[in-house]
């Protein structure tokens, strides 16, 4: 049963090649660590990117309820990246960051093989 996952997974990064990519990144933010000996001294948070075989295009009109996913929405397909993508985690396109609005794995049950998410267009 791996081995399938293991095809589509491969099947869905050569789609995303095939069928062109832009510049497309997944930014993590996690809280700093306070000192313990210093804790009134502000803490920066730390940032992660990490690049994303993706694919952005206009929203497919499926998805579109009126009022968290617009038409003039955009929807990113990309491939299993190095880490769990979170609702909470931001995509960087084209050098703009942009909050997700909807994250879906793709199966929704089982071994992800994919995500599609939902910016703002």
């Amino acid at each position: 049963m791996d081995d399938f996952y293991d095809d589509m997974a491969k099947m869905a990064t050569e789609l995303l090649t095939e069928f062109g990519q832009g510049s497309v990144q997944l930014k993590r933010e996690t809280p700093g660590v306070v000192d313990p000996d210093q804790p009134w001294v502000p803490v920066e948070p730390m940032m992660a990117f990490y690049p994303l075989d993706a694919v952005v295009r206009r929203v497919s009109q499926k998805y579109v309820d009126g009022t968290l996913i617009v038409s003039t929405d955009n929807q990113v397909t990309f491939a299993v990246p190095e880490v769990v993508p979170a609702l909470t985690d931001t995509l960087i396109i084209d050098g703009v960051e942009l909050a997700m609005k909807d994250l879906r794995p793709i199966p929704p049950a089982g071994t992800p093989v994919a995500y599609l998410a939902f910016v703002a267009g």
